[in-house]
């Protein structure tokens, strides 16, 4: 922690950054359209892009980058199809970015977090989007604690914490819950014995003494 109190007092221009890329990052979970998640989402893109560079992870800069443009070509999936094409053909890109910037640990963490939330944002479902792109947040979580970002840290806790809130709040997802337990319940419900149909433990071993 002193190390990224450190960090943040030796690049207050980065903080900033990495602060509004926090707000954008922990608040997006909270929309419920597709488009206003996904712009929102941009935010942080971008805030962490200016973040990232004032520390020197190029990789990070890069994948958030790139992440930005295909976010913006993931809004309007759903009213151009056609458009999968464009996004599908920054993929190699996001490869040889990483490539090219390689940086050991936090470039693979960063990758492997670009990788699930570009999956995620080609969703045009809404709770498949949630699932992929929180996903991919424990990786930026790990690759924040390893490079020293504070402000990316925050906003991956928040994220998660607000992301899986708003996904156990989503019908379809309660839904699926009550369809899991129903079984269990039905299950127990046949082995629970009535107490007023059970037999007499008393009365049994008296009959069992009879005999």
């Amino acid at each position: 922690m002193e190390r990224m109190l450190a960090v943040m007092v030796d690049h207050p221009v980065a903080a900033g950054a990495g602060l509004i890329g926090m707000v954008c990052l922990a608040t997006w979970p909270l929309f419920r359209l597709r488009s206003t998640m996904l712009g929102t989402y941009i935010g942080n893109n971008l805030g962490f892009v200016v973040h990232y560079a004032l520390l020197g992870q190029w990789t990070a800069v890069a994948m958030n980058g790139l992440m930005s443009v295909q976010t913006i070509v993931a809004i309007w999936l759903v009213r151009w199809p056609r458009l999968r094409w464009a996004y599908f053909a920054l993929m190699p890109v996001l490869a040889g970015a990483s490539v090219a910037t390689w940086q050991g640990l936090p470039s693979l963490l960063s990758l492997t977090a670009t990788t699930l939330s570009t999956i995620g944002r080609m969703q045009s479902n809404e709770i498949v989007l949630r699932v992929l792109l929180l996903s991919s947040t424990p990786f930026w979580t790990v690759h924040d604690l390893v490079v020293g970002s504070l402000p990316g840290l925050v906003a991956d806790l928040l994220s998660m914490a607000s992301g899986a809130t708003m996904l156990l709040r989503s019908p379809e997802v309660r839904a699926a819950m009550v369809n899991a337990v129903q079984p269990l319940r039905r299950a127990a419900g046949r082995h629970r014995v009535d107490p007023a149909t059970a037999p007499d433990i008393g009365e049994a071993r008296a009959a069992a003494t009879v005999e």
